[in-house]
């Protein structure tokens, strides 16, 4: 008979890797989890795809771990890296104290690579609709985007979505962490939100010139 998977534990564990590797960030050139909910799937499961193979190389969790870890911490924003760094500490203790559920289980390592998209969407989903909904509503006023600025109208503009979210997450402390999450999230990177909305301006810029 199949061995059962360890559902519980393993959500545990997506939701302590989604937040390390969303407060570490990213660059200009890559991304550890999307900006936007548009991203490919490609770019929601790189990162923790890698970590899932190289435990299960190894099939060794603290092997595993530590080279993923080298490659996040190239990767990640070099304003967050020193700031968030004790996200990774947690993972890897979390990772030891469960290893169990990681050696020897392909079981769990295989649905964990069979649902990971749509784990990572149900994590990114409600916090890149309030981030992502503030800076298309700011694009072109990169004032807006500073920390001040997002302090003071985030919950604001995006008050809708988050009436929208209360009737999922209920209008409890789940929800005011997601909006509070988000917010803090859109602060740590703005800089990377200005580049990108940079970058979707010109790439839709040749479009508008050849209607014109």
């Amino acid at each position: 008979m199949p061995r059962q998977v360890n559902t519980t534990e393993l959500d545990e564990f997506c939701q302590l890797l989604f937040r390390a590797l969303d407060r570490l960030g990213g660059k200009r050139d890559r991304d550890l989890l999307p900006l936007f909910l548009s991203e490919r799937p490609t770019a929601y499961e790189k990162y923790p795809r890698l970590l899932l193979g190289h435990i299960r190389y190894y099939d060794n969790v603290e092997a595993g771990f530590e080279e993923w870890k080298s490659k996040v911490l190239r990767d990640a924003s070099d304003y967050r890296r020193q700031q968030e760094f004790p996200e990774l500490l947690a993972l890897k203790k979390w990772l030891l104290e469960h290893r169990n559920l990681f050696e020897g289980r392909k079981d769990n390592l295989n649905h964990l690579k069979r649902s990971l998209y749509a784990r990572v969407y149900e994590y990114l989903y409600p916090r890149r609709l309030l981030t992502g909904t503030y800076a298309e509503a700011n694009r072109g006023n990169p004032d807006a985007l500073e920390e001040d600025a997002v302090r003071a109208n985030f919950r604001q503009v995006v008050q809708p979505h988050i009436a929208r979210l209360a009737q999922i997450y209920g209008e409890g402390e789940r929800l005011q962490a997601i909006v509070a999450e988000a917010e803090e999230f859109l602060i740590a990177n703005r800089q990377r939100y200005r580049w990108k909305l940079r970058e979707m301006e010109v790439m839709e810029a040749p479009g508008e010139a050849a209607g014109t």
